[in-house]
Order: structure tokens, then C-alpha cells, then sequence
């Protein structure tokens, strides 16, 4: 292993003991009941409505329990229909699971809405609602743009998204943030280009989506890349994920066990690896073919990074590795068009991303029919263990012989077919 990439990794290892040692120390500070009071929550997520009331990610901006300051909790509002505002004060009884914080409080337990004007994000979203007419694109504009929770879209929709394996595809990473960068960098010459692309990914990443893992993991590996592409060098994109990983867990130690933290820097870890050391493979493949290998050649090692973690908790679909470059082709103009909409606030046509938007959901829904989920509960250290094994196996291998990534999972995959 290079030296240059021994002491970024070493690192990266260091600051995991630091904020396994910090989450553990919070966990026996923070009592597993915090008991009742006033608390100040700003929303910060979309709130999801049932029979109940309403349920919506918050963070604790003062109150009665100070040990809360400055955290992230969900707040279930019984009784509620809608919010009263994006930031008020409620009397709430406060539990804390495993790290996670939740509060329980009723709709007449709010006691006092702080008005607060309308968000870039809001304003946005409102005009989107305006000329957008038809009610699935709609819901996917939402989730896919703004980073709203899936469950704005209908059953059916998610139901396809889950069955495919393309869930991952709503969720804002470094996909959008990257062809932010792209569009704005060339709008202007040299270093001016530079400047511009990273005004409006900071503007996108803090005032447009939710400043979730894995929108801040791809936020700072750009920041970083355009200030060492502004210094003449050439920036080592390995060193900027584990770089750009010990920045997020020294700043927020609670994502060591954030399943989205960890889907996003494991699916990158194995693009970036999968990427190197390939020459072979690209010098013996026609120019014109090259880019459609790559795409599924990126989706194979994405699946293979994220599989075991996601084995973890849930089903896995290998279909998704043939299904997201599909998919992907209508994925790319949807979102160039959609970044367009979003820097002129969305005062473009509005026909090009409606008809995209209902191409990919027919075509989500239609391959859904062709999926299948299989089952491979792994434990978690199961999952560590799959997952450092075939990236360091990813490290060191060349060319085709990068595929042999993969054996590590496959006793896995036939103890659960067997």
C-alpha cells in the first residue's frame, strides 16, 4: 500500500476509535430516560403523517434539558395534522435507543410557535409544486432533488424502487453535487469556473437538500478536490474519502452507526478502487463501447461495496447491478435538466422533466416485475469483515482480476440460496 494513502487510512482508523469511544461515553451519559420538559426543536426533516400524528426529524435548539443542545432527535406529534411551524417550543417526554433520541409529545402540548420566513428550500419547492402538475413526478422532483424521505411518492412507486434495488438512486450524493460542479465550472473561464462551482454546491448542499451523511461526505470531497485543482495539483480521490470521513465522524461521532454515513463511503470506497489500475481493460476495449462498460463495470463494485451492510438489515437485489445503468440513462438528463430548474428557479419548461420523470417511473415499475430480492443476513461483524476484505482486495488487484473482489460474499449468497 502507498505511503501517502497508509497515513490518510491510519487516520481515518483513528478518528473510528475516537468517535466509537465518544458514542460509548454519550451512551452512558445520556440515561435511557430523559424524562419530561419544554424543549425548542427546529424541523429538520419532512414530516410523515398516520393515524397517530405526525413524525419528523428535529433539532434540539434549547429547552429544559440541556445535555440535548444542538442534537438531532424524532419528534412524534400525536393528534397532529400539519406542523405549526418549522420552529416552535413543545412539552415532550424524551427517550434515548441505542444513541437516538425521541421525543413524545401531543399537538396540544405546543407552547409556542417562532415564526421563522420561508427557506430558500421552501420557496423553492413551492414554486416546483406550481408548475409541476403531475403528482408522481412531482413526488420524485421532491425526493430526488430536495432529499425529502421516499415516502412522499405513492405505494406503488416505492414498492418499485425497493423491489428493483434503485432506492439508492433517490437519495442526494455525490452524483448530484458532481454535475452541480460540472455545469457551473464551465460557465466560467479558469479558476473563476472553480469558484462558481463551488459557490453553488455549498449553496445546494446547505440551503436546498438536508445536510444528510451522504450530501456532507460529497460536499467536502469536492470542496476539497476544486481548493487542490485551484493549487495546481491533482487530487487523489482515495485520500479525499478518508480525509473527507475523518472530518464527518470527528464533527459528528453519532454517524459511526448511521447506516447512510456508511452506504455512501462504502459505495464510493469501491467506485474509486474499482476505477485504478484498469489500463489493460480500457486499451483492449473499442472508445465508443468503453463509457457503457464503465457504467456497469461502477455498478457491479457499488452493489459489492454496499451489499453486506445492507444484508445487515434488509433484502439485497444483484438485479440493481443491470438495472442501474439502465435506469441511470434517463437518471442523467432528469438531473441536468432538474439542476438547471433549481438555478433558475425553475423558470424553464417544465415539460422536459415531467416527461423524463414519467419515462423512469414506468420504467422502474415494468423492471420491477423482472427483480428478484434475496434474502443474506450477515451480522454486522460479518459485514465489516466482507467489506475490508474485498476492498483491500480491490486495492491490490488489477485489470479483470478485480472481479475476484467479489469471492469474499459468495459463501454468503449460497448459504442463504442453500
Amino acid at each position: 500500500m502507498k505511503g501517502r494513502h497508509i497515513k490518510h487510512l491510519l487516520l481515518f482508523f483513528l478518528v473510528l476509535l475516537v468517535s466509537f469511544l465518544r458514542v460509548e461515553k454519550d451512551k452512558g451519559y445520556l440515561p435511557d430516560d430523559l424524562g419530561s420538559g419544554s424543549l425548542v426543536v427546529s424541523v429538520e426533516g419532512v414530516p410523515q403523517g398516520d393515524e397517530r400524528g405526525l413524525k419528523v426529524k428535529v433539532k434540539l435548539l434549547g429547552g429544559d434539558i440541556p445535555e440535548l443542545y444542538r442534537r438531532v432527535g424524532y419528534l412524534t406529534l400525536f393528534g397532529a395534522e400539519d406542523l405549526p411551524s418549522r420552529r416552535f417550543e413543545v412539552f415532550g417526554h424524551v427517550k434515548v435507543h441505542n444513541g437516538k433520541i425521541f421525543i413524545s409529545s401531543s399537538w396540544r402540548d405546543v407552547k409556542k410557535i417562532i415564526l421563522v420566513g420561508e427557506s430558500q428550500r421552501d420557496k423553492l419547492i413551492k414554486r416546483m409544486e406550481e408548475k409541476i402538475k403531475d403528482a408522481n413526478v412531482k413526488s420524485l422532483v421532491l425526493s430526488y432533488l430536495f432529499g425529502t424521505a421516499q415516502d412522499v411518492m405513492s405505494f406503488e412507486y416505492q414498492a418499485s424502487f425497493w423491489r428493483t434495488g434503485l432506492l439508492h438512486l433517490l437519495v442526494v450524493s455525490g452524483f448530484h453535487l458532481t454535475l452541480i460542479a460540472l455545469i457551473l465550472r464551465y460557465l466560467l473561464p479558469g479558476r473563476y469556473g472553480f469558484f462558481l462551482a463551488l459557490l453553488g454546491v455549498s449553496w445546494y448542499a446547505f440551503f436546498v437538500v438536508p445536510m444528510d451523511p451522504p450530501v456532507l461526505r460529497a460536499h467536502l470531497m469536492i470542496l476539497f478536490a476544486i481548493l487542490i485543482r485551484l493549487l495546481d495539483r491533482r487530487p487523489d480521490y482515495l485520500n479525499l474519502l478518508f480525509f473527507s470521513g475523518s472530518v464527518i465522524l470527528f464533527l459528528y461521532p453519532e454517524y459511526l452507526t448511521s447506516y447512510s454515513f456508511w452506504l455512501s463511503f462504502s459505495a464510493t470506497l469501491y467506485l474509486i478502487l474499482s476505477s485504478t489500475n484498469i489500463e489493460s481493460i480500457k486499451n483492449s476495449l473499442p472508445e465508443r463501447l468503453y463509457p457503457v462498460f464503465v457504467s456497469f463495470w461502477g455498478s457491479f463494485f457499488a452493489f459489492l461495496g454496499t451489499a453486506s451492510i445492507v444484508s445487515t438489515f434488509s433484502l439485497t437485489t444483484p438485479a440493481s447491478v443491470l438495472f442501474t445503468p439502465i435506469v441511470g440513462i434517463l437518471f442523467v438528463p432528469f438531473t441536468a435538466y432538474g439542476i438547471l430548474e433549481l438555478l433558475t428557479f425553475f423558470s424553464l419548461p417544465s415539460f422536459p422533466l415531467e416527461y423524463l420523470g414519467k419515462a423512469i417511473l414506468s420504467l422502474v415499475s415494468l423492471l420491477s416485475y423482472m427483480s428478484l430480492t434475496v434474502n443474506t443476513p450477515l451480522s454486522v461483524k460479518e459485514a465489516i469483515f466482507i467489506t475490508l476484505l474485498s476492498a483491500l482486495m480491490l486495492y491490490f488487484l488489477k485489470n479483470w482480476w478485480k472481479l475476484l473482489a467479489g469471492a469474499p460474499l459468495m459463501p454468503f449468497l449460497l448459504r442463504s440460496l442453500l
